[in-house]
């Protein structure tokens, strides 16, 4: 898995909407959903606060 399929399992293992994740982060849900489809990647801020979100390491997220 890389990082897109990563952030939409995360996310959907948690329960929570593109929505419910960007306000947890402070971002929009259309940054969710370019990070899900790859048009975009998080900073490394938002890694760090996926990570912590998740549950998860910064080098699970960032591993294939």
């Amino acid at each position: 898995m890389n990082l897109l399929e990563k952030i939409l399992y995360c996310r959907q293992k948690a329960g929570l909407s593109q929505e419910e994740l960007a306000d947890i982060l402070g971002v929009s849900s259309q940054s969710i959903s370019k990070w899900e489809t790859g048009t975009s990647t998080p900073e490394v801020d938002k890694l760090l606060l996926l990570a912590k979100t998740f549950g998860v390491s910064t080098d699970w997220l960032l591993s294939e």
